[in-house]
């Protein structure tokens, strides 16, 4: 097993966020263009979003730690909000306040009206510039809820 270090660039309104973005890779290191490597974080994310799809609470909390551990290198976060019950699943978990609603965040609203949201920020606990990546999650055209990750922009 070897490590890809890829460049992302993200082009947001006019602004670029260069994102280095460690894949796991059983084979040899692949070249791609930015294109490409966008594809592959979608990818990656649409994996997770098919594993979460169908699982109970136990299985998410499962996959949201495999994701975290084994698919993305610098990923901070991964979460997975539920449109009905507006339960947050996050590893490793915060500890964020029992009456914290998923629901009212920027990550979760813009990627339910628009499938993607890509948000870059600092952290205000530890300074680091981080990169929000969410996306829609839908079962037989029913929302969901919202899966994201927050990974760390090395500059």
């Amino acid at each position: 097993m070897i490590l890809l270090i890829s460049t992302l660039i993200i082009n947001l309104a006019g602004c670029k966020v260069t994102l280095k973005a460690g894949i796991i890779n059983n084979e040899d290191k692949i070249e791609t263009n930015e294109n490409e490597q966008v594809e592959i974080v979608k990818e990656k994310l649409d994996a997770l979003c098919s594993k979460l799809i169908d699982a109970d609470e136990e299985n998410i909390n499962k996959a949201l730690k495999e994701f975290q551990e084994n698919t993305l290198k610098d990923v901070e976060n991964v979460y997975f909000a539920k449109e009905d019950s507006k339960k947050l699943y996050i590893y490793p978990n915060l500890g964020l306040p029992e009456d914290y609603d998923p629901t009212k965040r920027p990550w979760y609203e813009k990627a339910k009206e628009d499938e993607y949201y890509i948000n870059e920020y600092i952290d205000s606990v530890k300074n680091n510039n981080m990169l929000t990546v969410s996306k829609a999650l839908y079962k037989d055209k029913v929302f969901v809820g919202v899966v994201g990750l927050d990974l760390i922009i090395k500059k």
